[in-house]
């Protein structure tokens, strides 16, 4: 237990701020400094209404308005009346013929009525003043309202109650700023983007510039150029003359076998597939077999000086008997009996004899001479010459290097040339000029293409170099907004 006695335990207090019953205690010891005030009390039906203390010195009013001090209604009392009135620094109270009560003065306790009678009160006209001091006391009765006054010493300003240290943080203190500075400054930031994205005019890609990148490359890349035709020179143009009672024969295609077709074979057992086999080897034999027999008719109704066996044939008029039999009356012509066909025969009158002739005997109607073996005869290969000249910059708003608009146009002139080409197999004698005004956009692509001028009065050649424009892709595009150019393209056959 402890040893200390009861009561005599004393704690020690860290000096800080005085709490709210000490900082009380010392407002009430504080020395008034100034003069006294007026203190005023209403007083109706016995029981205190009203208790002011006028801590500025000024004139007190009384009556009816709104504005006056103490609002009182009372019969023969005007609107506003100046009950204490305050001259220089001394109050004076101005009473009325209608109003009772009595003052403490220094000479002593008065009635109001007393003070009219002794001359103690000054007559003012309308009513009567009396000088009042520090120390005077009294009472004036206005109809039913009785007001009480006295002068007294200022009390001091109480404080106003404060809340506890704890609780006068307030809701500003209890925020963390940083984190709202940042929810705010995020909120900002997000909401004036989903403005930006509201309110930004964004393109729309049309027509070649919706196709993705590795879709244009596909687009956009020239065909090779077509490879020349080497025409065989080892092949001969004229059979010697050695070889004219040689036996006809064709390069391109196999003899055919001249023993005579075999029936083929059946297979040992019943399997399918050598069935099927052995019916696609007769019938491949069968057809060459009708190939040759074709080719030996065709080459005897082409006679050596005239006429030829298709006039033989057709000399007494329409073939109404059996083939052979017309056939045998045709100079120049035999009937195959088996696969390796019939022996060509001469006209009559070219010579005393039926002679064998081969390929290179035959001659043409006109004389001339013999037909050569083995030679091919190839499609002539259309060319022209593609030139674009100098172009021109002909509006926008953006700038751009007409360098590489040049570039551009020669890396793709083979796909022009070939527009051209297409049209020129139709139209050997086509050539002219075809003017193309196009604008490049910022992005690189050609956003609109036209033919303005041609001179090939062929649109095929215009259609088709405007949509070769429309696929150009410029790398990098023009700055500040788009270009438009014009450019010639002149077309003329090649040789």
């Amino acid at each position: 237990m402890s040893n200390e006695p009861t009561g005599q335990r004393f704690t020690s207090k860290p000096p800080g701020r005085p709490g709210a019953m000490t900082q009380a205690m010392q407002a009430v010891n504080v020395k008034p400094i100034g003069p006294k005030v007026l203190r005023v009390g209403v007083i109706q039906n016995g029981k205190i209404v009203e208790e002011r203390i006028i801590r500025k010195r000024e004139t007190v009013t009384v009556g009816g308005s709104e504005r006056n001090h103490f609002v009182i209604n009372a019969q023969g009392l005007p609107a506003r009346f100046e009950l204490f009135q305050l001259v220089g620094s001394d109050y004076i109270l101005n009473f009325t013929q209608s109003m009772s009560g009595r003052v403490g003065l220094p000479a002593g306790v008065q009635t109001l009525e007393q003070l009219r009678t002794g001359g103690a009160a000054r007559n003012a006209g309308s009513h009567w003043q009396v000088k009042l001091n520090d120390s005077a006391r009294g009472k004036v009765v206005l109809g039913e309202v009785t007001l009480l006054f006295q002068f007294v010493t200022p009390p001091p300003v109480q404080p106003r109650p404060q809340l506890p240290a704890a609780a006068r943080g307030g809701f500003a203190k209890s925020i963390d700023w940083v984190f709202t500075a940042f929810v705010m400054f995020s909120f900002m930031s997000h909401f004036g983007f989903v403005v930006y994205l509201e309110n930004a005019d964004w393109p729309i890609a049309q027509g070649i510039e919706a196709v993705p990148e590795e879709f244009t490359d596909l687009i956009m890349r020239d065909e090779p150029p077509p490879e020349p035709e080497v025409e065989d020179e080892t092949a001969p143009t004229e059979a010697p003359a050695e070889d004219t009672k040689a036996p006809v024969k064709e390069a391109a295609k196999p003899e055919p076998s001249k023993e005579p077709a075999k029936p083929a074979e059946k297979p040992a057992g019943p399997d399918n597939a050598a069935k099927e086999a052995a019916v696609a080897e007769a019938t491949a034999r069968m057809a060459e077999e009708a190939a040759a027999s074709a080719e030996a008719l065709l080459l005897g109704a082409l006679g050596a000086t005239g006429g030829g066996a298709l006039n033989d044939v057709l000399a007494g008029g329409a073939v109404t008997g059996n083939a052979e039999d017309v056939l045998a009356q045709a100079a120049g012509v035999g009937v195959a009996s088996n696969a390796s066909g019939g022996t060509l025969r001469q006209r009559s009158g070219g010579g005393t004899g039926n002679r064998v002739g081969g390929l290179g005997s035959l001659q043409t109607a006109g004389g001339g001479g013999p037909v050569g073996e083995g030679g091919t005869i190839g499609e002539k290969a259309i060319k022209g010459n593609v030139k674009a000249d100098s172009g021109d910059d002909v509006g926008g708003t953006g700038e751009f290097d007409a360098k590489l608009v040049t570039a551009e146009v020669k890396k793709r002139l083979r796909a022009i040339q070939i527009c051209y080409e297409q049209e020129l197999r139709r139209n050997p004698g086509l050539q002219g000029k075809v003017t193309v005004e196009f604008t490049i956009e910022m992005s690189g692509t050609v956003s609109k293409a036209a033919a303005t001028a041609n001179t090939t009065n062929d649109d095929a050649v215009a259609r088709c170099v405007v949509d070769t424009v429309k696929r150009f892709r410029f790398n990098p595009g023009p700055e500040g907004g788009s270009v438009t150019y014009s450019y010639p393209f002149v077309f003329a056959p090649s040789g």
